[in-house]
């Protein structure tokens, strides 16, 4: 079992050498901008904190909650781009190397990749066959949190399938005692996303990964009945009265780090929360996580028993400014070593093939990675790989409204494929 660590709250900018943009020595920061804040950031500034113990180069990581928008307006009209940019969307890696606002990483990056990644990883960072990021974060979306004395004190099992996952579902909200499932969507102006990561899970496993490739990249529409019919299995499952804690209202205006809560209240809101890893985070103080421990997962079930997708999201580097310094904090941030202070602290799954198994702190992280390894289907998340004006834009409001019950899936189908029929006319 792991224990968590108390977590403390930091500024958005952590300035990891220096305060400002420059250094004691009047050396200007390299600025990475992201979208990591609180822990986060702070995780992130210890993870550079060597590269400026070695080369004396100053790092300055700012955090934003409009990380999107913001880098968007930095890349383009206002005409001040960081030197680095940690993107979790792929898509908008594509929309700003196909602008030309990103530098293509130094050739020693390229043999940092090579060396210190598995093939598929590298896959991540590339842009019309060329590799512009250096991939730096996995995130495991396809986990369900519970906690074992519930389970255990009402006779309840992990299901082995979707369809039993549903039954259990079905279980748990005819007693009455507590709602099957926690599930907040709020998050400023990334509200939604919780929503779309339910979709896609689900997708991936009724419709397989060859339509769930499809509906990523614009191929497949939304109108398409298989993807239709996947919302419509979300909603059953998870949306339907009785089915989520505090009904639909909750479900709207309950922030994503908030949704954990009722899983651990007493009595019990909720037995279930699908979250990604990084939901240990939010989890109180204390919190042990084990078939023992107060909370344990289990990963989203499949159509049948033994297949299990996994879907994941990821969070790569980009290069802006072109200067020796850039050039060395990529290739550091592509080196064996990068990230393994974050693995130490947990919350963190780095997809270089020199950071192993046994260097993840507890039996949970261990776990989770040999999870990876054995799903019959990894994915990347959907939206994020869709252009940025769609996933993580037009999506993300629709399926709100979606959720809400204010809009039906036809009205939100054909807005979304109308949008993507003009994005494909403007050849994004």
């Amino acid at each position: 079992m792991i224990r968590l660590a108390s977590l403390a709250v930091v500024l958005a900018a952590v300035a990891v050498a220096g305060c400002g943009g420059s250094s004691s020595s009047g050396e200007r920061a390299l600025e990475v901008f992201g979208p990591y804040r609180g822990v986060e950031a702070d995780r992130f500034a210890e993870v550079v904190e060597p590269f400026t113990r070695r080369t004396g180069i100053p790092v300055r990581y700012v955090g934003s909650v409009d990380f999107v928008s913001d880098l968007q307006r930095r890349a383009g009209e206002d005409n001040d781009p960081p030197d680095l940019a940690v993107v979790p969307q792929p898509g908008l890696i594509r929309e700003l190397v196909r602008d030309g606002s990103v530098a293509r990483p130094s050739a020693a990056v390229a043999s940092a990749l090579a060396a210190n990644y598995p093939p598929e990883a590298v896959v991540l960072g590339r842009v019309d066959g060329e590799v512009y990021a250096v991939p730096f974060r996995l995130t495991v979306k396809s986990l369900v949190w519970y906690r074992p004395s519930v389970f255990a004190a009402h006779g309840w099992k992990p299901p082995r399938t979707l369809a039993e996952l549903d039954r259990l579902a079905a279980r748990i909200a005819d007693a009455g005692e507590m709602a099957p499932w926690c599930l907040g969507i709020s998050a400023g102006s990334a509200t939604g996303w919780p929503a779309t990561d339910w979709v896609e899970d689900v997708l991936l496993r009724t419709a397989g990964p060859r339509v769930y490739a499809g509906w990523a990249s614009g191929t497949v529409p939304f109108d398409d009945a298989r993807v239709a019919s996947a919302f419509a299995d979300v909603h059953d499952l998870v949306l339907a009265p009785g089915r989520a804690a505090g009904g639909i209202a909750s479900v709207v205006a309950t922030s994503v780090s908030s949704a954990v809560e009722p899983l651990f209240a007493d009595p019990p809101g909720c037995a279930m929360l699908k979250q990604g890893d990084f939901a240990t985070a939010w989890m109180p103080d204390g919190t042990t996580i084990g078939p023992d421990g107060d909370v344990d997962w289990f990963l989203l079930p499949g159509t049948a028993a033994g297949t299990t997708p996994v879907l994941v999201g990821g969070d790569s580097v980009i290069q802006f400014r072109r200067s020796p310094e850039a050039d060395a904090l990529m290739r550091y941030l592509a080196g064996p070593e990068a990230g393994r202070s974050w693995v130490a602290h947990g919350g963190f799954v780095s997809p270089k093939k020199t950071i192993p198994p046994d260097a993840y702190p507890s039996d949970y992280l261990r776990e989770l990675t040999s999870a990876l390894g054995r799903a019959s289907t990894l994915a990347f998340d959907a939206s994020d790989r869709m252009p940025p004006a769609i996933g993580s834009g037009l999506l993300w409001r629709e399926i709100t409204r979606w959720v809400a019950g204010v809009e039906d899936y036809e009205t939100l189908a054909r807005r979304l494929d109308a949008a993507r029929a003009l994005s494909a006319q403007a050849g994004d």
